[in-house]
């Protein structure tokens, strides 16, 4: 369970073992501390005592403050014990086939998921719009043709292998975004996928961005918590700027995650009039994240285990940790 802070004036303590919200000195909220995973704070003008830091630092329970556009700026945590073995194989491993067999795996689960998500939506328009369902089974098989190419690439040449794989999925992503542009555009506007550095200005892109930085924190925080290093990637390029390995790890959780979220609210008229100059107004932001953690909370089931997304994200972080220290074959996560 997620503790989401998100009005200003917010005063959260602890009382006899117990988590305590406040608001306007009432008390709107006392939860036991062993149901709670995470403490979520999207808003400025909150508090938090020191006996609660103390508390959630025992029992391994981060505080994460997130900026208005999704961005985790900073993480309350108590101190962990050091995994140096673990980070110095990953280290090594990155200019290694077994490190190519990770990034292998990341963008075949990335482009897997992008067929289930798109097939999916051809389906469901199979009786109102069979024209466009067509072109969309149509689509979704050429993207599985891709990921079947991934799967049987083999190289020694690791740089060059890295290269093939990325060209590979950014073939298949063009392909998918081009068939959700259809898909959407009787809905609403939505001009291809842009990044966050290219300025959208549609709804559409502007959420995908919102929670794409959500779940990359996400994915950042489950990988230090398994001891390895986020910024030490095996598929995107190493840069102080962004965590490389938490981007590779959430390549297999976007589709499943955050396009569901964010194409379910578009189909539902429910990103109409969300923005403010090309931002995502407040009330927005709170839904759309409040749809987020719904998501992640669903059950699902992987590799014979059913478990919300969350806790699937966490357990492919480990076993990437098991993969690093050879113990374990790493198999990307699909739906």
């Amino acid at each position: 369970m997620r503790l989401i802070v998100n009005e200003p004036g917010t005063f959260v303590g602890t009382r006899g073992g117990m988590i305590t919200v406040y608001r306007e000195k009432k008390k709107v909220l006392e939860v036991s501390v062993s149901k709670i995973n995470f403490i979520v704070v999207l808003t400025r003008g909150a508090s938090f005592s020191s006996a609660l830091i103390r508390l959630v630092s025992r029992h391994n329970i981060p505080i994460i403050f997130y900026s208005p556009y999704g961005t985790p700026i900073a993480i309350c945590k108590g101190f962990a014990s050091g995994a140096v073995e673990l980070r110095k194989k990953q280290y090594r491993l990155k200019q290694s086939l077994e490190g190519l067999k990770l990034a292998k795996a990341f963008a075949l689960g990335k482009i897997l998921n992008q067929y289930s998500l798109l097939y999916s939506m051809a389906k469901n328009r199979a009786s109102s719009d069979p024209h466009l369902a067509k072109e969309l089974y149509a689509s979704a098989r050429e993207i599985r043709s891709l990921g079947e190419k991934v799967s049987s690439l083999e190289n020694e040449d690791i740089e060059k292998g890295r290269k093939d794989i990325m060209n590979l999925e950014a073939e298949a992503a063009q392909m998918y975004w081009e068939n959700v542009s259809k898909a959407l555009s009787k809905i609403i506007e939505f001009p291809g996928r842009k990044k966050r550095f290219e300025n959208p200005k549609d709804p559409v892109n502007i959420s995908l961005n919102y929670l794409y930085t959500i779940l990359a924190g996400e994915c950042s925080l489950y990988l230090e918590v398994c001891g390895l290093d986020p910024y030490a990637g095996f598929l995107h390029t190493d840069s102080s700027r962004r965590p490389a390995l938490a981007m590779d790890l959430m390549e297999e959780f976007r589709q499943q995650v955050v396009d569901r979220v964010v194409f379910k609210a578009a189909f539902e008229r429910k990103l109409d009039n969300v923005l403010e100059e090309d931002r995502l107004k407040r009330d927005a932001r709170i839904q759309l994240y409040r749809s987020y953690v719904e998501r992640i909370n669903t059950k699902v089931t992987f590799s014979n285990r059913s478990l919300p997304l969350q806790d699937h994200i966490f357990l492919q972080a480990r076993r990437i940790a098991e993969h690093v220290m050879g113990r374990e074959e790493y198999k990307p996560f699909i739906l």
